[in-house]
């Protein structure tokens, strides 16, 4: 019997290694393969259609109207009818949005008005004043 028990044993490693090495690839992997190489010049359009998105460092924004949205563990300001994202520099203003996002249930609009900065690739915006319009569908 204790010669036995470590024979089977290792006849029931083996049929697993092969039943797991037999079985479909999973659904990620497929997607992976179906998916075209990414190559330098898709690269290099990519990074130019986000550097002409870019605003340029000390633009103003007047009056812009948007949402506000945590990205990661930043709050960023939405455009309405743009794909304009803005990351909002620290200030009182900001803390005066934070405090609104938080007591409301909806999503507010709001309008904007700032200066733009760059740092790093990224646009981000020193808020100089903001104004709450309403909720979302009201």
């Amino acid at each position: 019997m204790r010669k036995l028990l470590p024979c089977l044993l290792s006849f029931f490693c083996v049929v697993m290694t092969c039943l797991v090495a037999m079985a479909p690839p999973e659904r990620a992997a497929l997607a992976e393969e179906n998916v075209a190489p990414v190559t330098d010049r898709m690269k290099s359009a990519q990074q130019f259609q986000e550097k002409m998105k870019r605003l340029r460092e000390g633009a103003e924004i007047v009056d812009s109207e948007g949402t506000f949205e945590w990205i990661g563990d930043r709050l960023s300001f939405v455009q309405d009818g743009g794909d304009t994202v803005l990351k909002i520099l620290e200030n009182r203003m900001m803390e005066r949005v934070v405090l609104a996002q938080e007591s409301s249930t909806g999503e507010l609009v709001w309008v904007v008005s700032g200066t733009v900065t760059e740092y790093r690739g990224g646009n981000f915006l020193l808020i100089k004043h903001v104004v709450l319009t309403g909720k979302r569908g009201e």
